[in-house]
């Protein structure tokens, strides 16, 4: 009896250490494959301002941007076609397209959306004056790309990157600058209606 009694003590033994051991890859290789929020860094190409006039209000704004994508995980990232919408104090008055694509893990890739800005749109908003004499019109672009990040090349897990862009337009320099924000969300998404 002592003898059955110290070998269901033992197996008992070994498969706790063992689930301790599992326990601990699992948690390893979860902090070394989880999907990081990229860095993300917009450059202007080309930035035209073909006509701007506070009396009747106009704006023609042509701009081409390249967005340098740094994914700082281990593990690729596969994202399809998106279409979002660009902002002028809260009201949307263009769209951007982001062309399906890839960032490998641990690399950088540079992706070039297409952005179009309705210029009477903007010039239509009560606060196209005022930014206009400041010289300053302020956009907001918001990117939602939902894709699959792949796990030792095994596994897929969905995954969620969202990035919003402050970008300032400098209407008398022709010139503009930005600032991104990115976060990620991995595993299945729920919707809220």
């Amino acid at each position: 009896m002592k003898g059955r009694k110290k070998h269901h003590v033992l197996s008992c033994c070994l498969l706790l250490a063992l689930l301790i051991i599992l326990g601990i890859l699992a948690l390893v290789l979860y902090l070394l494959y989880r999907p990081l929020p990229p860095r993300v860094l917009t450059s202007p190409v080309e930035l035209g301002l073909e006509d701007f006039s506070l009396l009747p209000p106009s704006l023609t704004l042509t701009a081409s941007v390249h967005v340098e994508v740094v994914n700082p995980s281990r593990s690729p990232f596969r994202y399809g076609e998106t279409v979002t919408a660009v902002t002028y104090h809260g009201e949307p008055v263009g769209t951007t397209v982001v062309p399906a694509g890839a960032v490998g893990g641990r690399t950088t890739t540079w992706v070039a959306p297409l952005t179009e800005v309705d210029g009477v749109k903007v010039a239509e908003n009560p606060h196209f004056a005022g930014d206009a004499l400041s010289g300053t019109l302020p956009f907001v672009v918001m990117v939602r790309l939902d894709g699959k990040a792949l796990v030792l090349r095994a596994f897929e897990v969905s995954a969620t990157v969202e990035v919003v862009c402050y970008v300032q337009l400098y209407v008398f320099r022709e010139d503009s600058s930005s600032h991104c924000v990115a976060t990620v969300r991995a595993g299945p998404q729920r919707k809220y209606y």
